[in-house]
């Protein structure tokens, strides 16, 4: 998944030297292309196929082998990705509008397949919680991948913005906007001899207990 751009800027950053990404929404789309199309004049050798579908939707078998494979689905019934927009109809809460259809026929089916076409697999996702419900949408990847689970890791990012009307004031917005927040990241890998969270460790007793 592309996550609005971010990653595709981290990419052309980075010495990887091919991208593959997806995102059902025509306009994000559009800017992805008006991104790459920057991106190519300053770092001309990459190589970028951002396909206009879902993840469900993808032609996995026609993709090469994929050495780090990084998802964010969109959490059930709490991320609702261009609602009201062009081509609602091909986002993942529109299809999938019931937990159980969401888990069977979208999130667990794309983390497998994900995995199987990547050497490691980072998944960005959180237990939803719908009207006082918390569906383990967490223990639920986890357990689908257990053989291959090498850790967890915490990423913190910037407050979503909400609209302007759900504030008193500037200032109350702005407080809300500063604050962060850490989001699961779950971690797998083929590669048991590659330490993916070895970066995370530093400051720890680890070392001293070997």
């Amino acid at each position: 998944s592309c996550g609005w751009g971010d990653r595709l800027a981290g990419f052309f950053a980075s010495q990887a030297t091919h991208y593959y990404g997806c995102d059902p929404n025509p306009n994000t789309y559009k800017q992805y292309m008006k991104q790459i199309e920057e991106y190519t004049k300053i770092f001309p050798n990459k190589k970028v196929k951002i396909y206009n579908c879902g993840a469900e939707d993808l032609p996995y078998d026609e993709l090469p082998d994929i050495d780090c494979a990084f998802t964010s689905p969109p959490y059930f019934s709490t991320e609702e990705y261009n609602k009201g927009g062009e081509k609602e109809e091909n986002q993942s809460w529109f299809k999938f509008n019931e937990y159980e259809k969401w888990r069977d026929d979208f999130f667990l089916p794309v983390s497998k397949k994900c995995f199987e076409r990547s050497k490691h697999t980072l998944i960005n996702i959180m237990d939803p919680q719908v009207k006082g419900k918390r569906f383990r949408s967490c223990d639920e990847v986890v357990d689908m991948l257990k053989d291959n689970f090498v850790g967890q890791i915490g990423m913190r990012i910037m407050q979503r913005p909400k609209s302007d009307k759900l504030f008193e004031t500037e200032k109350a917005n702005q407080e809300f906007l500063n604050k962060t927040f850490i989001e699961n990241v779950w971690c797998f890998s083929k590669d048991k001899n590659v330490d993916l969270l070895k970066s995370i460790r530093k400051g720890t007793l680890d070392s001293f207990f070997e």
